[in-house]
């Protein structure tokens, strides 16, 4: 009795203690594969990118959505209303939605493309028909990224959209698609040309040295004045001594 007990005051501490599945369970990891590491994310709900990802020169082709997965289990008719209202827009607005984030960045199309898109809704809750118990409506989908040739897992995507009705819902999936674009539009776009470096500028050529010091020349044209009458002897005996001291600094 004091074992079965003590088991039964341990069982809340053990569930309290397990990790809170992801998105309340409508997130399913396998379905990603190993590589995908989900993280929290404001604009987008869950996403992964392969690091070092590159989409320059690359093109997208949206493939036609998976089945729903209903992970949750099997709803009411109100949700599988819900769903049916919305899943037709689904891929058109997420090939519209692309486009505007993108903007023009990697080519968007519904037949061509060596990245393939695929996606699929996970779980969805409508509106309830009686207005005094009404809460919002949930849509929650998954959006995988994978190389075309090889399969391999690019990037990986999950979210759960919540609003008053299908309406609201619609809205929201319209911008939560753009954001995606704008997520992957800097890993398409070519890298910044680098500035140019400006050519350095053209060495000036060096000062012409200086010509020597022509010192018969001068002592001929002091001498030349003498004659003139106009330096003395004593003035040119200054001059001389001045010409021969320069001419031994030169």
């Amino acid at each position: 009795m004091q074992r079965t007990a003590a088991l039964l005051l341990a069982v809340p501490a053990f569930l309290s203690a397990q990790a809170p599945l992801p998105d309340d369970g409508r997130l399913d990891a396998a379905w990603f594969g190993p590589a995908a590491q989900l993280q929290a994310s404001k604009t987008l709900g869950f996403q992964w990118l392969k690091t070092g990802l590159d989409l320059r020169h690359r093109s997208l082709r949206l493939k036609a959505w998976e089945p729903a997965a209903w992970l949750l289990g099997k709803r009411s008719t109100k949700d599988q209303l819900l769903l049916e209202r919305l899943e037709g827009s689904l891929l058109p607005e997420l090939t519209r939605g692309l486009q505007r984030g993108l903007k023009g960045a990697l080519p968007v199309s519904r037949t061509e493309g060596d990245l393939v898109l695929v996606g699929r809704v996970v779980d969805a809750v409508g509106e309830e028909s009686d207005f005094m118990s009404s809460g919002p409506s949930f849509l929650s989908l998954d959006l995988k990224l994978v190389d075309g040739d090889s399969g391999e897992l690019l990037g990986a995507f999950h979210t759960t959209l919540r609003g008053p009705g299908a309406d609201m819902l619609a809205i929201q999936y319209s911008q939560w698609c753009e954001n995606l674009g704008r997520l992957l539009a800097p890993l398409a776009k070519p890298l910044p040309v680098a500035a140019a470096v400006p050519p350095s500028p053209a060495k000036s050529a060096p000062p012409a040295a200086a010509p020597a010091f022509d010192l018969e020349g001068a002592l001929r044209r002091i001498e030349g004045l003498k004659r003139d009458g106009l330096l003395t002897e004593a003035e040119c005996q200054v001059l001389r001594l001045k010409a021969s001291e320069r001419a031994k600094g030169a």
